[in-house]
């Protein structure tokens, strides 16, 4: 590639993120305001929230393993990035509950898998030694932050209309970004790195168990954190700010991303995040004042950053190229359905017990742990990719 494309690619692929993440940042606070806008009841609220969860369990290992087939994975970003933007523009006119399920569960086929996606074709780029994979990927956190505030306030200003125009700003822009980036040659048929041998697949296996089981650590705090801040008595500012201050972290975890996967394995990471989570987590049980919150959500860099970072590099370093999306897309299934399975189980423990309910949360951050450390003790050994 030329000194011209690699400069593209530098600038593209960060955009890119920034684009897929500020639609999720819009849609995550403010599309059940959206939701409730449009007459829709608190149940028929919680099924169009759920429907989407379903749909892209069962769209995401498929178009992976699609991707690897056609070995163009711009290509079929590009047709994705189209399909959502195509799908979710229906939601402007649409009314009735049952149009909105249909059309947030055919989005979600489109829009979710394609995380996974960027992330496998970032990396592959990234070992080609064109792009800082850390570095691209923490505009997609700076992005979520943004379309946080700048919602924030339009929906303060103007209402909750304005949710999903806003939101198909942030599809257009990946759309727009996508076409920027080059298609990427198809790889050989090569074995993996270190995938061939059993005891590696088992350590793959059990590295991503680890990844999804720290990951589901966070349903209780992203389901009823800011309540049980409520009732603690803060302000919403105040939340506001230890849910801004978390994504910080993390984007400062993926600025220094490369250098931390040259010292440290990416199975350490992962039970880095699963320590970090118990830490957190089992602090949550109390009635902490805001000054010990604030370095419990710095955590947030080590259970989310470190772990996500440590999974997308396990799949890197262990999987040959032309299966990269198939295994980064498995992947996403695994930690979408433990997620799934920790918000479901949420519910009834939060309601039962209270914050006593983020006990869930330090056991399956004692899982990932125990998970990742058996991963690494299989795991061979050999130096970063700066992935």
């Amino acid at each position: 590639m030329s000194g011209e494309g690699q400069e593209r690619v530098r600038l593209a692929l960060p955009a890119a993120y920034a684009g897929l993440f500020f639609a999720l940042g819009v849609y995550m606070p403010f599309f059940p305001l959206w939701l409730g806008e449009r007459g829709l009841s608190p149940g028929e609220i919680g099924t169009a929230l759920a429907v989407p969860l379903t749909t892209r369990l069962l769209a995401t290992p498929i178009l992976g393993w699609l991707s690897d087939r056609i070995g163009k994975p711009r290509a079929v970003l590009l047709l994705l990035a189209a399909l959502t933007l195509l799908v979710m523009s229906a939601l402007v006119l649409a009314s009735g509950a049952g149009a909105i399920f249909l059309i947030l569960g055919l989005a979600a086929m489109a829009w979710n898998p394609s995380f996974p996606l960027l992330d496998a074709y970032a990396s592959r780029q990234a070992r080609a030694k064109r792009v800082d994979y850390g570095r691209s990927r923490m505009w997609g956190s700076a992005s979520f932050i943004l379309a946080n505030l700048l919602g924030g306030w339009l929906v303060g200003a103007a209402g909750a209309g304005v949710t999903v125009p806003l939101m198909l700003a942030g599809h257009a822009a990946f759309l727009l970004t996508l076409v920027m980036l080059p298609e990427m040659p198809r790889p050989p048929a090569a074995a993996g790195l270190h995938v061939s041998v059993p005891r590696a697949r088992t350590a793959l296996v059990i590295g991503i168990l680890a990844a999804a089981s720290v990951q589901a650590s966070h349903a209780v705090l992203y389901a009823f954190g800011s309540v049980t801040w409520q009732k603690q008595g803060l302000s919403l500012g105040t939340i506001g700010m230890l849910w801004a201050l978390g994504v910080v972290s993390e984007i400062v975890l993926f600025h220094f991303g490369t250098r931390v996967l040259r010292r440290l394995p990416p199975a350490l990471l992962l039970a880095i995040g699963g320590a970090a989570a118990m830490v957190r987590f089992g602090a949550m049980t109390f009635d902490l004042p805001p000054a010990l919150l604030l370095p419990l959500q710095l955590l947030h860099g080590a259970t989310f950053g470190a772990t996500y970072l440590g999974l997308v590099e396990l799949v890197a370093r262990a999987v040959p190229e032309h299966r990269a999306a198939t295994v980064q897309s498995l992947a996403g299934w695994t930690v979408s359905l433990a997620m799934a399975a920790a918000s479901v189980a949420s519910g009834p423990l939060f309601q039962a017990f209270g914050a006593n309910a983020f006990y869930l949360s330090v056991a399956l951050g004692a899982v990932g742990l125990l998970a990742a450390l058996a991963s690494a003790a299989l795991q061979p050994q050999r130096s970063g990719v700066g992935g």
